[in-house]
């Protein structure tokens, strides 16, 4: 089967990582009248594009008729890099950009990522990975989508609504694409991807045992061993203090501005 034509396409979801967006990519899967490719990321416009757009869209070679949204949610796609590439192909799409409390989302980042990049404490995958900071710089994105799309182009969305009301979220992202409104959803009440049985995660790294990892965090085993851990307060180890004040530090000016332009109060996110 040939490739759809770009017009297939009406969505993005393009941020932001650990920011609740895997549940949203379920909650979509769900729906009868949305269509996402079978695997949650191709990561075409921030890592693969050299392999062009006809490789892209083969992704979409499935879509039906009855398919009234058509998209992708790829949490890299808000970069100052990607989202050119995106405009270039797709000036038409509608975007969705959801975030969260930087300094949450860093840690949590972390926490998913420790074993495998073996870093020794937070402070070490600050100090070695850039994108931890640049991530949660979200004004940046904001700016950058800005350039290349209409502001009624593009839904920002706040991670905090998602954990206040998330059939409420849910609905006003069905509204955005086009798509009935009126549904009921399995996820409704659930988090999917949460950092899970770390000590277990250690061992089955340390025996190459990683895809049985990514099993279990999809399988109702995972959502019982979270809500366990969630149960007997078993949450991440608090963060240090002084590294949590600094990081509050850098990121105020950025959550200030992403404030004013939001006409929300994000106050809280700097420990107010």
């Amino acid at each position: 089967m040939s490739s759809p034509p770009p017009s297939v396409i009406t969505f993005f979801m393009v941020g932001c990582q650990r920011c609740g967006t895997t549940w949203t990519a379920a909650a979509l899967r769900d729906h009868p009248q949305v269509y996402q490719p079978v695997k949650k990321q191709s990561y075409f416009f921030d890592r693969y594009y050299d392999k062009g757009i006809d490789w892209y869209l083969s992704f979409f070679k499935d879509v039906k008729p009855h398919h009234k949204a058509v998209g992708e949610i790829a949490t890299g796609y808000c970069f100052p890099d990607s989202v050119p590439r995106m405009a270039k192909h797709f000036p038409d799409v509608k975007l969705m950009m959801v975030m969260r409390n930087p300094i949450d989302r860093a840690y949590s980042n972390y926490q998913t990522r420790k074993v495998e990049e073996e870093w020794d404490s937070f402070e070490d995958a600050i100090e070695l990975d850039s994108e931890f900071l640049e991530r949660g710089q979200y004004i940046d994105q904001v700016e950058a989508l800005l350039e290349y799309y209409d502001r009624d182009k593009i839904l920002f969305l706040l991670y905090d609504d998602l954990s206040n009301n998330d059939r409420a979220y849910l609905t006003e992202i069905l509204n955005f694409i086009g798509v009935d409104s009126d549904r009921e959803s399995k996820l409704f009440g659930q988090r999917k991807n949460a950092a899970i049985f770390p000590r277990v995660r250690k061992w089955l790294h340390l025996l190459g045992l990683d895809s049985f990892v990514h099993l279990i965090r999809k399988s109702f085993i995972g959502d019982w061993l979270r809500r366990s851990r969630k149960s007997k307060g078993s949450a991440y180890q608090p963060m240090n203090p002084r590294t949590k004040k600094k990081l509050i530090e850098h990121f105020r000016p950025y959550n200030a501005r992403l404030s004013t332009f939001l006409h929300r109060d994000l106050s809280h996110w700097n420990g107010e």
